[in-house]
């Protein structure tokens, strides 16, 4: 794993907490709009995009290889080897499964798939991986390139983001240090929107989904947000003391039992989902 594949070192965490919640819900949404705009027996080509640990790409496979064209090609693809590397494993787990044996890997960034040709997929998924993009047109413009003529694109990014919030509590322990924040424009229904138009994408359908992640041990939870190794926020807290660290753990568990009064603990958040046509 190269030194700077700091999503890869997350990795293992990222696939221990991401079965429930807004990653699932995520790729579920996508699923279905991917299949309204044009249904998986007609798929050719079908990429993960930003494939994370394969959440996408198992839930297709678990939920709509009935209807896949036996000669439909699949691909797992992400900026991360690591990542890549979890989604290997997990085909070979699953070694028989004629999908999960034709299934193929490149390692690329969305706005250069430098391994994938003009028009060579039916389908894009796109699981909460664009808003990480410093430069959306060009993320846009190459989801645009790859896809085939009449070829669906569906994806999500937070308009909310209950964990994101949590951070914003704990930076009151270190305000001279920037937490991370949600970008704007993700949020914006108007700006997608006009993204997907700019890149030459037609039939554009933006709706907002809600969901909630349960939490059944807000200590744990907190203290696996404040110890684990995601990118976005590890950089700061690795800033912090251990007492600041400990301290901060409090702060979750604190602001947790505060949104839940009264009621089991969750994690509130809003994704927009997107989808369109080539």
């Amino acid at each position: 794993m190269s030194e700077q594949d700091e999503w890869g070192s997350h990795a293992s965490d990222y696939a221990e907490k991401a079965s429930s919640g807004p990653q699932i819900e995520s790729v579920n949404g996508i699923l279905a709009a991917l299949d309204a705009l044009l249904p998986f027996e007609k798929a050719t080509a079908i990429l993960d995009n930003g494939c994370g640990t394969g959440i996408g790409i198992k839930a297709l496979i678990d939920d709509y290889s009935a209807r896949l064209p036996d000669s439909v090609r699949l691909m797992a693809a992400d900026l991360s080897p690591g990542m890549v590397d979890v989604v290997r494993k997990v085909k070979t787990e699953n070694r028989g499964n004629r999908f999960w044996d034709a299934l193929e890997f490149d390692v690329w960034g969305i706005e250069k798939m430098s391994g994938a040709k003009g028009s060579s997929f039916s389908h894009i998924i796109a699981s909460l991986v664009m808003f990480f993009s410093p430069r959306p047109e060009d993320a846009f413009s190459e989801a645009y390139r790859v896809l085939k003529p009449d070829g669906a694109i569906a994806m999500t990014s937070f308009q909310k983001n209950g964990w994101i919030e949590l951070c914003d509590v704990i930076g009151k322990i270190r305000p001279d240090l920037k937490m991370p924040s949600l970008p704007a424009e993700w949020a914006s229904e108007d700006w997608i929107r006009g993204q997907f138009e700019k890149a030459g994408f037609r039939d554009v359908v933006i709706k907002p989904v809600h969901v909630s992640k349960d939490i059944d041990d807000p200590q744990e939870f907190a203290e696996f947000l404040v110890k684990t190794n995601n990118p976005v926020v590890s950089p700061i807290l690795n800033l912090f003391t251990a007492e600041e660290k400990k301290k901060a753990v409090d702060m979750i568990v604190s602001e947790i039992r505060r949104v839940n009064p009264g009621s089991s603990p969750k994690i509130s958040n809003v994704l927009l989902l997107s989808s369109a046509r080539k």
